[in-house]
């Protein structure tokens, strides 16, 4: 999935505040570096900030009921972000990079570790002179992909200030550095793989049905023609017991040795048979004591479902 930026974050609201998931999801991916931003400007500390934008997007999702203007969905998740990051604050405690250091040990390479710890805490440092208004905004420029324009709306400045800030926060950057910096932050943008984070908790926390998938179009096809399943208003399936089935489209996926999904069927061998005949990677069929009989099957992304005799 990308952002669609033809859509504007007025309609992505309506349409996520009326049950639209996929809608939610461009908003997380068109705003999350720009929150990861203004947590890094309260925090100081991108592992931080990061856990805090997750939880910030997740909170969002449960609250979208209460904004009440969609065009200031920015200003809105802006001010969520900062109030949790807030909240982080009273509860941390300081601990040393252990994961980091572990990581690195177990590639035999502790010079190189401290080397590139060092910079990193040369330009965390550097950062950390900067007051938090144009921390946010200097990070903001390099996380995102957005014009001053944008980067003013969000932070509701005018343009010049905006460009009055990031030009300080680089003259004092570069007196504290005397390499380039710009690299420093690529590493700490967000992706696909945040997003796909941040569905997952809220699907989970929703107790709705998930589903990773790489193609939305290519499963929800292999459903429909296998298992005859319908789609709902959102394009989601629809199960016999009318739950949603949410595909969950990621660019990388492993599957799991568990089945994801169970379903109930009259005729066991029948749909064995039906489903190799058509192509459909399946695996023999089992009987046992509790389960009586039963088959694992495979979608085309290799993820395990289990069919069981309901008789």
């Amino acid at each position: 999935m990308i952002d669609d930026t033809t859509i504007s974050d007025h309609q992505l609201v309506l349409n996520a505040q009326n049950d639209d998931f996929e809608a939610y999801r461009m908003i997380v991916i068109r705003y999350s570096n720009a929150l990861l931003s203004v947590a890094y400007g309260v925090l100081g500390d991108f592992h931080e900030a990061q856990d805090v934008t997750q939880e910030a997007l997740v909170k969002a999702y449960n609250r979208l009921h209460t904004l009440n203007d969609p065009s200031q969905v920015g200003s809105w998740l802006h001010s969520i972000t900062y109030r949790t990051s807030l909240d982080f604050i009273k509860k941390r405690k300081t601990t040393l990079p252990y994961s980091e250091i572990m990581d690195s040990a177990r590639d035999d390479d502790i010079h190189l570790w401290l080397d590139q710890y060092t910079m990193k805490e040369s330009i965390n440092n550097a950062l950390q002179t900067l007051d938090e208004n144009n921390k946010t905004a200097v990070v903001l420029y390099y996380l995102s992909d957005w014009t001053m324009k944008e980067i003013s709306d969000f932070l509701n400045l005018s343009v010049s200030a905006v460009e009055s800030r990031i030009r300080r926060a680089k003259e004092k950057l570069k007196h504290f550095l005397s390499e380039d910096f710009d690299s420093y932050f690529l590493p700490h943008r967000l992706g696909r793989d945040f997003e796909q984070t941040v569905c997952e908790q809220i699907l989970k926390k929703m107790g709705h049905f998930y589903i990773p998938v790489t193609n939305k179009i290519r499963t929800t096809d292999w459903f429909i023609s296998h298992f005859h399943l319908r789609r709902s208003t959102h394009g989601n399936l629809l199960l016999e017991s009318d739950h949603e089935l949410y595909l969950l489209e990621c660019s990388k996926h492993t599957p799991t040795k568990v089945p994801v999904l169970t379903f109930s069927v009259s005729n066991i061998d029948d749909l064995q048979s039906q489903l190799y005949n058509s192509g459909v990677r399946t695996e023999p069929i089992q009987t046992s004591e509790l389960f009586g009989k039963s088959f694992a099957f495979h979608d085309p992304d290799e993820n395990k479902f289990l069919a069981v005799e309901n008789k």
